[in-house]
């Protein structure tokens, strides 16, 4: 289908495994209506179709913009694809998603054209076009949280390797005989940094018998202990707190440094929910890469915040359309 580089406005969509997300959003990158609907995940492809094509309308009547002012919709996706060919070759969550046709009856179903990508190389494509990432020539970035995504941005494209699976740093594995990864190999950078396991060793430690504020923040039970009670309890001073902090941000730091000295970017931006822990995550990551980075490398980089947030998505789904339509 034919691209309207002539309208004013494009949809951004967010799908994850429990909402979907749908924006309007003006070539500017501002957000003028947004829907949101349950994506149905475990009720099949049809079902989550449906789910995405009533938050667009939604978004569509919140904007009040007619769908004749818009040029396309572009989709960040959970799992691995054949994007050009709008086939979802496997994605988590979704039930029996494979080899599945997405893109297609969308298309169909609101006459425009669509595109998809990677969830988290669409955040990252989001956070270079209107985020923390704008300017960089190489941006690589970082999203701490359930797991660690992660996104390459090359010379205003996103890098995603020969079968679209890259860049999968948060696979990278850092410490050989480290803990058991969800993907079943040891080490990763995921394993030793993702929320529950930055949850797992502030209770390890608490157990041990060291005075914390943990206990009382979780109510004297240390399974109910979340990254914001640990981040709150470090800038209490709180001595497990800090710690572990110290630690995660010591194998974030590795991981950020074999970043710099692989891929030479000038941003590294570093988002995701445990990402607002501040600064006491950041210095030590900071302290980490300047041992480990090579020097010039290293000084070419900045290690930045994200800006956008919850709207990465949807504002990366949109970069793809805008994209397009200056090609």
């Amino acid at each position: 289908m034919q691209l309207n580089k002539n309208a004013n406005h494009v949809l951004g969509v967010d799908l994850g495994g429990t909402n979907v997300r749908a924006a309007v959003i003006d070539r500017s990158g501002k957000i003028i209506g947004e829907g949101r609907a349950d994506s149905k995940a475990q009720e099949g492809l049809t079902f989550t179709i449906e789910q995405i094509i009533e938050a667009v309308r939604i978004a569509l009547a919140a904007s009040s913009v007619p769908i004749d002012d818009i040029a396309g919709v572009g989709m960040g996706v959970p799992g691995t694809h054949k994007s050009e060919e709008g086939i979802v070759v496997w994605s988590p969550n979704f039930k029996d998603w494979n080899d599945v046709q997405l893109l297609a009856p969308i298309v169909e179903q609101l006459g425009v054209p669509a595109y998809m990508g990677n969830d988290a190389n669409v955040a990252a494509f989001g956070e270079y076009t209107f985020g923390a990432g704008r300017g960089a020539k190489v941006m690589v970035m970082f999203t701490i949280g359930t797991g660690i995504g992660s996104g390459l941005v090359m010379n205003g494209r996103s890098y995603l390797g020969v079968t679209e699976t890259a860049p999968e740093m948060g696979h990278h594995i850092i410490l050989a005989d480290g803990p058991r990864c969800g993907c079943g190999r040891y080490g990763c950078v995921e394993s030793l940094c993702r929320r529950d396991a930055i949850i797992d060793r502030a209770a390890r430690k608490a157990h041990a018998g060291r005075h914390t504020s943990l206990i009382e923040k979780s109510g004297h039970d240390l399974r109910y202990i979340t990254p914001k009670m640990i981040s709150e309890a470090a800038a209490e001073g709180d001595a497990i707190s800090i710690e572990t902090y110290e630690e995660v941000g010591y194998y974030m730091g590795i991981a950020v440094a074999n970043a710099i000295n692989i891929l030479n970017p000038d941003k590294i931006v570093i988002g995701g929910g445990i990402a607002l822990a501040g600064d006491v995550l950041f210095e030590p990551i900071r302290k980490t890469v300047e041992v480990n980075a090579l020097y010039p490398a290293l000084q070419a980089c900045q290690i930045l915040s994200a800006e956008l947030g919850d709207d990465a998505g949807v504002l990366g789904g949109a970069a793809l359309v805008l994209q397009k339509m200056d090609d």
